[in-house]
């Protein structure tokens, strides 16, 4: 008996379900990433685009290109701030897209209201290999061991260094940067940075940006084989010694002018660009624009720019990550040719991991990450451990962005304006366990109605 490969098999479906003379059948997409028409809407080759709008635009344009005639992809594209809430309008409206992008962080509300089926039949049928998927990514998508999403990419929180100020401060050593290996250790190299050069060690986000404070500490925690959830899904701790020793070294640092003081994400960025500190806690999605940077004869990392994963300062290497993820929503497909459809296209997606990847965010294949073409772009082998390494809060965890929000903006009041840590961590644990409280009651009420 002659196999079929899944891609064939589905062409043959498309094929079959719809009689000759019928029209490519149509499926919607939901993304953020903004919008690049005027630049990309003609592109169908990846690689010559850049950013992340540009890649995913032209990475849809292939898709359909390969497919005309059979299926149309509709791009919908939110801005990024307003996503969850217009999808969540959609979805009551039952204006359902085919295939959506979420973050892992929130798959699981998705998936605890019945909005979205396990896809393993699906991935069986098309060719999605999940045990190619990374140890990160596996997590990310995989809900009492089912696998709700296909795993985009992992994006995390690195170190992005200025080695032309690194270098005054005699912390470069064979073009590297010299990386602290305990608290102890990252005060005295800051301390020593801002006594060579008079700027602060590093540069954070400390305005309007909660959750970089809440990514940095589940980095600390996740280095000490700690949780913010060691009990259950619905209680988180803040009063174990790993949170109030890590955020008490986060406000030392601040207090003592290692760090710089009102930055935004947009300003945060051009200070990094004008040399106003030596280390920038940033993402992975910034790489590509800074590497472009440093190209720059009048930017001050000029020549002189790196990044690495999030530094070993405790017993574990881990960092904080998350992953994009696509999801197919229940009643976003109205017949089999175009549930086939969208079956197709994330096929695709996972097939294109690799082109993605030249965002500088991780592939979330395991043959991608090892193959060579990823390993030869700027930077990647070094920050390939992700990977494997990065944490977060368990994907059964409840209202994950609200919880990253109320965590972000307790630490900003303790960091930045000096409010007792131990009054208000014990205010933020009892407001975000009575959230969850709540929540839990909700979906255990709305379980017994249906």
């Amino acid at each position: 008996m002659r196999l079929i490969k899944p891609s064939v098999a589905l062409a043959l479906l498309l094929a079959t379900a719809a009689p000759a003379w019928a029209a490519p059948v149509e499926i919607s997409f939901a993304r953020f990433f903004g919008s690049c028409e005027a630049d990309y809407g003609n592109l169908t080759d990846p690689a010559k685009a850049t950013g992340e709008c540009g890649i995913i635009t032209a990475l849809t344009n292939k898709f359909n290109a390969e497919h005309r005639g059979q299926i149309v992809v509709r791009t919908q594209v939110v801005e990024h701030a307003s996503y969850y809430s217009q999808l969540g309008a959609r979805i009551v409206g039952r204006d359902v897209p085919a295939v959506a992008i979420l973050h892992s962080s929130a798959l699981n509300d998705f998936v605890k209201r019945g909005l979205i089926a396990p896809l393993d039949a699906e991935f069986r049928k098309v060719g999605i290999a999940s045990a190619d998927f990374t140890p990160q990514a596996e997590t990310a998508v995989t809900i009492d061991g089912q696998h709700y999403a296909l795993p985009f990419d992992t994006h995390s929180w690195l170190w992005h260094f200025n080695l032309n100020l690194m270098r005054k401060a005699g912390l470069v050593k064979d073009g590297e940067p010299v990386l602290p290996h305990s608290p102890q250790q990252l005060l005295a190299q800051a301390r020593q940075f801002k006594q060579a050069t008079g700027k602060p060690y590093f540069i954070w986000l400390t305005a309007n940006d909660p959750a970089f404070f809440a990514r940095t500490l589940l980095s600390m925690i996740g280095q000490q084989n700690g949780s913010l959830f060691p009990k259950d899904d619905f209680h988180i701790d803040l009063h174990s010694p790993i949170v109030r020793d890590a955020v008490q070294l986060l406000k030392t640092m601040y207090e003592e002018g290692l760090t710089s003081r009102g930055m935004d994400y947009s300003v945060a960025l051009q200070g990094f660009a004008a040399g106003e500190g030596a280390v920038m806690i940033n993402g992975t999605w910034i790489i590509g624009d800074l590497l472009r940077q440093s190209k720059q004869a009048d930017s001050a990392t000029y020549q002189g720019y790196t990044a690495t994963p999030f530094p070993q300062l405790y017993g574990t290497s881990a960092m904080w990550a998350d992953n994009h993820i696509m999801v197919m929503l229940k009643g976003g497909t109205a017949d089999a040719r175009s549930h086939a459809a969208a079956l197709s296209f994330l096929k695709f997606l996972y097939d294109e991991g690799g082109v993605w990847a030249r965002t500088g965010q991780l592939p979330t294949r395991r043959s991608v990450i090892d193959s060579a073409a990823f390993r030869q772009l700027p930077l990647r082998s070094g920050i390939a451990t992700i990977a494997r390494d990065g944490v977060a809060l368990p994907i059964e965890v409840a209202r994950q962005a609200i919880i990253t929000k109320t965590l972000g903006d307790a630490l900003i009041s303790t960091v930045v304006y000096g409010a007792d840590v131990a009054q208000t961590l014990t205010r933020t644990e009892t407001s975000i366990n009575r959230m969850l409280e709540r929540d839990a009651q909700f979906q255990g009420d709305a379980a017994t109605a249906r």
